[in-house]
């Protein structure tokens, strides 16, 4: 049988023992809605409390899991425009040079790590057009010797663009790793420091298209 097959009954299985253990369960819903960037397209997810996840180029909504895996048979994934709407302008507002930063929502609520939350607080106050090393990272939030376990959090990232971790580089100038790809980093960071309110010239991060793509493959 094909492995969507097996995939769907393992969520009703997983579903029954819910049901089982306390009683009638409820998925928490969540929207998807995606943007398509030079033929890259990124997903992104909203919860009732706000955005939750960004994906990196074509790897679809299942990359969720890797961030949330306590929770992956407690999602139903729905399609509203009504509900994801405004994220997807502050999206193409951002690429149309139009918004340096974001202003919708995020959801915290399954990121329980302290350093996480720190971190991903800390990278939202990193200027647009400007970058920050790891180093000065972990001192900005008071852990100077947590290089490290810094620049893991920052991997951990969910909300990609939204949260600038691509504008974290490293001390010797180069721009180090990114989820998304060193390439699509590089491009954002040459995106952002062409002039605000112009037309930009990067042909590598041109405007996006935005499309429904159709129900992701989860």
């Amino acid at each position: 049988m094909s492995a969507c097959f097996w995939r769907l009954l393992k969520r009703r299985l997983c579903y029954n023992d819910f049901n089982e253990l306390f009683g009638d369960f409820t998925y928490e819903k969540i929207y998807w809605e995606s943007v398509e960037i030079n033929h890259q397209v990124f997903y992104f997810t909203v919860t009732d409390k706000g955005l939750n996840f960004v994906s990196s180029p074509h790897r679809h909504i299942s990359e969720i899991f890797d961030f949330y895996p306590k929770n992956r048979y407690q999602y139903q994934f729905m399609y509203d425009e009504d509900v994801t709407n405004s994220y997807l302008e502050e999206f193409k507002e951002y690429f149309d040079k139009k918004r340096r930063d974001f202003d919708v929502p995020l959801d915290f609520s399954d990121i329980h790590n302290e350093l996480e939350r720190q971190v991903l607080t800390a990278l939202g106050k990193v200027p647009y057009g400007k970058t920050i090393t790891y180093k000065e990272l972990a001192e900005s939030i008071g852990r100077p010797k947590a290089i490290r376990a810094v620049a893991s959090a920052v991997a951990k990232n969910p909300f990609l663009i939204v949260v600038p971790c691509h504008r974290v580089i490293r001390s010797n100038g180069e721009i180090g790793d990114y989820r998304g790809g060193s390439e699509t980093k590089k491009a954002l960071l040459e995106f952002e420091k062409a002039p605000f309110e112009k037309e930009p010239l990067i042909k590598k991060l041109p405007l996006p298209r935005f499309s429904q793509l159709g129900k992701p493959d989860l």
